[in-house]
């Protein structure tokens, strides 16, 4: 395999072999054995300390995409994918949904009544409270 002569060149062949890249790539997916998260759960402390490990890196690399650049990025690309995105992930907001509106219902049917500002303010951390229990249980 001989090196690409120029950017352009590498550029449009990548885009050639990926552009015909699905059957291997479903073949990849199906040729799996143990599920990807298992395997990553598996490896928390390797991927922590590798975290820990690229902070300048990372700090490095996020601060030089301008401003311009990421609105750019979010308006060119990311805005087309928000309704297939959407779409895909349906059933998935279905589910959860499921289980969170009726927890919801029944946080803002048990919070205490409205009243003065300080009953009120006691009426909101009590809703924070409430929510903030249901973390992780969805």
């Amino acid at each position: 395999m001989g090196v690409k002569a120029n950017a352009t060149d590498a550029a449009a062949s990548w885009v050639t072999g990926m552009s015909g890249a699905s059957t291997k790539y479903i073949a990849g997916v199906n040729a799996v054995t143990v599920a990807p998260g298992t395997l990553a759960a598996a490896a928390a402390p390797t991927w922590a300390a590798n975290v820990a490990a690229a902070q300048g890196k990372y700090a490095k690399n996020v601060g030089a995409v301008t401003k311009e650049a990421w609105a750019n990025a979010a308006a060119t690309k990311g805005a087309p994918r928000l309704a297939s995105g959407a779409q895909a992930a349906q059933p998935k907001m279905q589910t959860f949904m499921s289980k969170f509106i009726p927890q919801l219902t029944s946080i803002v049917n048990g919070l205490p009544a409205r009243g003065t500002f300080e009953s009120n303010v006691n009426r909101l951390t009590s809703y924070v409270n409430a929510v903030h229990q249901t973390k992780g249980t969805f």
